[in-house]
């Protein structure tokens, strides 16, 4: 059986660019609100909100790809994913947007590695830089970003 060249996605956008995300990882968006703050973590971790009964940490990818200043980092939307580890006090977190994401089905040859991008850069918070209809996206390294914030939870 062949294997489906179509990649269901969501590309969301955040101060700074876009990122893009399996559709499968995102649970549910959110209209933003100002979320509770955590001590101690890093400046691109921007709080919590109780949602589903769990504190759930937001992540600013603006900030932390994008090297967006707090100030100027605006959001609408809050975009939450599951976590790709098993750690049960970190199911999920949030992303925060500055829109809807927008559904793709996007096709194989459709996007592709961005090696102009990712020679210059090498930031954290990136699994890797693409081209998607000729403007960069990111992907975004979940797995690094959970490592991050499963300390802040346990501590909550």
């Amino acid at each position: 059986m062949e294997a489906s060249s179509n990649l269901r996605c969501l590309l969301i956008a955040v101060q700074g660019g876009q990122v893009i995300l399996p559709n499968s990882l995102v649970v549910e968006v959110l209209p933003f609100a100002t979320p509770l703050q955590i001590e101690a973590a890093p400046h691109w971790v921007v709080g919590a909100m109780l949602w589903r009964n769990l504190t759930t940490p937001l992540v600013s990818l603006g900030r932390l790809i994008f090297r967006v200043t707090p100030e100027a980092d605006l959001n609408s939307r809050i975009i939450f994913v599951n976590a790709l580890g098993s750690d049960s006090r970190l199911p999920h977190f949030g992303i925060l947007g500055t829109s809807v994401p927008r559904p793709l089905d996007l096709q194989r040859q459709e996007i592709g590695l961005d090696p102009e991008v990712a020679a210059e850069s090498n930031r954290p918070g990136v699994l890797s830089w693409a081209r998607y209809r000729d403007q960069p996206v990111v992907v975004p390294d979940l797995d690094t970003i959970e490592a991050v914030l499963q300390p802040l939870v346990r501590r909550t």
